[in-house]
């Protein structure tokens, strides 16, 4: 009976928290709203320096619910709200990140409108219901929140033709996915007669329906879609070059982490009764991402696009994690997520940094040419970050990419294991090439100056991540200890 009780009670427990987070957000977009609408025409309240406050106000609001919410250790390891909730501790993290990146951007690029803070906290508001989502229902509707303020993003500068074309691009594909997403979940409920995942998750042992099968096929493609994996990859580099590096980074960093801890609960816990099925798609997305992002990136001219195919590439040995369906391949993919979105942040960083001292965006990579010969430092640091996206040891990335392939070979993938290795050697030759460029290539009139004479929120944030990227090799333990954890609670 105390049992029972002290069971019901973390429930409960549970659900408060949980509601307040979501009562303090709703709260928040409520009064930003409000504000927005009835200040939108005023002089005085329209200013940049407003919506500066806003975003500041934003960054407080994540560090609150971090600080108060982020995560229960106390909670017992084997529950699945301790995995989802360290999930909504990782996202509210890169949240803060996101915010403070994005905060100079946005002021010397003079956006005035306040829909950017407001819509903003609705990406926050949606993801935190997905890290908690447990019913197909809520699911859709949490990330189709998310998919509509994504599509207002991408087209946010209205002044940019490639803006407008890519989220325009972005708009109709997604659109077409939500369909297929809803499809997959219509036959899944038709298969069991429930949206419950744990109702689900009961029953698959003995359900051989047909319907199933499609039902999960469908879903996998609209996830597929939803992290850029190929061959559903096309909107990607369009939405990431055209997009503001603002919008971009929030793109590359804030969703992600939320869609693989969703890709979790559904293959590994769920669905995991049709392992065989849903592997073989796994494992031919994986080695054509790698393939796809690897080889195309040699013939991109454009900066951005260049990382969109990195991009491709590294999700490609996140869904290698997921095939392993084991504590260590578990361990290895949530380690290799934290990494992954550590440095995104760090590079997006990089690049805002940039962007902050020219007048326009340096977007070829020959108007980067030289610029190792006048700005050391910035430089030396862009070409650290590169080199551990590369995977070059002893660099975080090298841990991130070994131990990913080590659970894969543990699994007995030999032959797919070596070809993902050769495939994946090719990403180096471009990073290098973009080092090359820095330093070694001298002919350019193209050449600019970056200054530091004012202090900003992302040379706080490339401080300290590229000094963790650093010393991450001295001190790994923290991260390999809360992979296992959150892996233990899976198995």
């Amino acid at each position: 009976m105390n049992f029972k009780l002290m069971t019901t009670f973390l429930w409960l427990n549970d659900i408060y928290y949980f509601n307040v987070i979501i009562g303090i957000l709703s709260v928040t977009i409520v009064s930003s709203l409000c504000f927005g609408v009835l200040n939108s025409s005023s002089e005085i309240f329209a200013f940049p320096n407003v919506l500066n406050g806003l975003l500041f106000y934003s960054f407080f609001l994540v560090a609150l619910l971090l600080l108060f919410f982020g995560c229960d250790f106390t909670a017992p390891c084997l529950k699945l709200y301790y995995f989802s909730q360290h999930f909504q501790l990782f996202f509210l993290i890169i949240a803060g990140f996101v915010i403070l990146a994005s905060r100079d951007f946005i002021g010397w690029h003079k956006l005035t409108k306040f829909e950017y803070d407001i819509l903003l906290l609705f990406v926050f508001f949606s993801a935190i219901c997905l890290c908690f989502v447990d019913d197909f229902l809520i699911f859709y509707l949490a990330i189709e929140l998310q998919s509509l303020c994504f599509y207002v993003f991408a087209t946010f500068n209205r002044n940019s033709e490639f803006a407008t074309e890519s989220g325009l691009k972005y708009f109709v594909f997604g659109a077409i996915i939500s369909c297929v997403l809803l499809l997959g979940f219509s036959l899944i409920y038709l298969a069991f007669g429930s949206t419950s995942f744990e109702f689900i998750m009961n029953l698959t042992q003995t359900s051989t329906d047909p319907f199933l099968f499609f039902g999960i096929l469908f879903v996998l493609i609209a996830l597929l879609f939803k992290v850029g994996a190929a061959p559903f990859h096309f909107w990607l580099c369009d939405v990431y070059d055209g997009s503001m590096i603002s919008v971009t980074l929030l793109f590359a960093a804030a969703p992600k982490i939320v869609m693989f801890s969703i890709i979790f609960k559904l293959m590994l816990l769920i669905f995991f009764d049709y392992y065989l099925f849903w592997t073989n798609i796994f494992i031919f997305a994986s080695i054509l991402s790698i393939f796809l992002g690897s080889a195309s990136a040699l013939y991109q001219k454009r900066l951005k696009r260049l990382f969109a195919y990195s991009t491709i590439s590294h999700t490609g040995f996140i869904l290698i994690g997921i095939i392993c369906a084991s504590i260590d391949g578990s361990a290895s993919l949530i380690f290799y997520i934290l990494i992954y979105s550590g440095l995104t942040i760090l590079l997006f960083s990089v690049l805002i940094f940039a962007v902050l001292t020219q007048k326009n965006f340096p977007a070829f990579i020959a108007n980067w040419t030289s610029s190792g010969l006048r700005n050391y430092v910035f430089v030396i640091s862009f070409s650290l970050i590169l080199f551990s996206l590369a995977g070059i040891p002893p660099l975080s990335g090298f841990f991130s990419k070994f131990l990913i392939l080590l659970s894969f070979i543990i699994k007995q993938y030999f032959v797919t294991g070596l070809t993902i290795v050769i495939i994946s050697s090719i990403s180096s030759f471009y990073y290098i090439r973009l080092i090359k460029t820095f330093f070694f290539v001298k002919t350019s009139k193209n050449n600019f100056w970056i200054s530091t004479a004012k202090r900003q929120n992302s040379e706080f944030i490339i401080g300290l991540l590229l000094f963790l990227n650093i010393t991450f090799c001295f001190y790994p333990q923290f991260l390999s200890f809360l992979s296992i954890t959150l892996s233990l609670i899976l198995f």
